[in-house]
């Protein structure tokens, strides 16, 4: 008579409740060796310990250090909530951009990149710093009174109007900084865009499509022959926006609908 055969359960889990049992083992032995060697070996833990960051200053600066030292002192250097981090500092809206960088065995090193002011917007409700990428940042206070042209007139602050003379200041600063540096304020008129320099009460009109276009024969001539200010004072108006052979510039009657034919012509 044959003898009954016992075959074993089969057990799906088991392989699993293995692969579990060692992965403990193997952290348990890289946790206790790292005691060890922090105990006996002076090795450091991974912790965060020292914070870093560059790229900004004053009120700003002090923002983010209290801020990320709460967040991050005494945590994981590997395993803190990095993305977390990221998130809660570029919410604001003076933060452009953010590297962070994880320096073994204990420092956090943070760089900030910060949107730089272009113009100050003033409106009936404050006054507001306004970047080059036209995210509208702080309110005006004594701490972050940058030397940066105005836009005051009502008619230039439509959404259209302040999109070009956005992109008019950036123009400027880029390629012409010691004009845009001297610059008081800007407006748009149905000409163009509309710039005020310091002490200078005269508009000066600028190109449409290039706002940098005869800016440096303009200094040339301003330094020539309107360094007096009694002769600036006769001055009604200065017009950039025409290509003429030999680069002059236009003073005087605003009525021209086509190119000066002369340099520094006024009436």
């Amino acid at each position: 008579m044959a003898l009954p055969v016992r075959t074993r359960p089969k057990r799906p889990w088991l392989p699993w409740v293995r692969l579990g049992l060692m992965i403990v083992a193997v952290v348990g032995a890289g946790w206790g060796a790292l005691e060890l060697g922090h105990r006996y070996l002076g090795l450091q833990k991974l912790t965060i310990e020292a914070i870093t960051i560059t790229g900004c200053r004053g009120e700003r600066l002090a923002e983010l250090q209290t801020l990320v030292d709460a967040r991050c002192k005494g945590r994981p250097l590997f395993w803190f909530d990095a993305d977390g981090l990221r998130r809660e500092l570029e919410s604001r809206r003076w933060v452009k951009g953010l590297i962070l960088r994880r320096d073994p065995p204990d420092r956090l090193s943070l760089v900030v990149e910060e949107r730089k002011p272009l113009l100050w917007l003033v409106r009936t409700s404050g006054v507001y710093l306004i970047s080059d990428d036209g995210i509208v940042l702080d309110r005006a206070s004594a701490g972050n009174l940058d030397p940066v042209p105005v836009v005051a007139d009502p008619s230039s602050q439509s959404d259209e109007a302040l999109v070009r003379l956005i992109r008019a200041a950036t123009a400027l600063r880029d390629r012409q900084l010691d004009f845009y540096e001297r610059l008081a304020e800007l407006r748009w008129s149905p000409k163009g865009p509309v710039a005020f320099l310091e002490g200078l009460e005269a508009p000066i009109y600028l190109s449409r499509q290039d706002p940098t276009r005869n800016i440096p024969n303009f200094q040339a001539i301003f330094l020539e022959q309107f360094s007096d200010p009694a002769v600036r004072a006769r001055a009604r108006y200065f017009d950039l926006r025409w290509e003429v052979e030999g680069g002059y510039v236009a003073v005087g009657n605003l009525d021209l609908e086509e190119a000066p034919a002369n340099e520094a012509k006024t009436d």
